[in-house]
């Protein structure tokens, strides 16, 4: 059986504060392990930073939060 697993700098539950969906409660799954370094960047904390992460526990996490809202940020674009 495979297994699928992602590097993750933190997951959170907060207001999302862009796109159209602004104002709804979200689950974020920040991603780490960005290469390419943007001057624009505001989470350089992520470059280097993270947890690998099994898929079900990434889940698991995202349901403990009562949304239906889960946003994947971070990582390489």
């Amino acid at each position: 059986m495979e297994t699928t697993a992602l590097k993750i700098n933190e997951i959170f539950y907060s207001i999302q504060g862009e796109s159209l969906l602004v104002g709804k409660p979200t689950v974020f799954v920040r991603l780490a392990a960005c290469n390419l370094r943007c001057t624009y960047c505001d989470s350089r904390y992520t470059f280097w930073q993270g947890t690998v992460m099994e898929q079900a526990a990434v889940m698991a996490k995202i349901h403990q939060h009562k949304t239906r809202y889960v946003c994947l940020t971070g990582g390489e674009p």
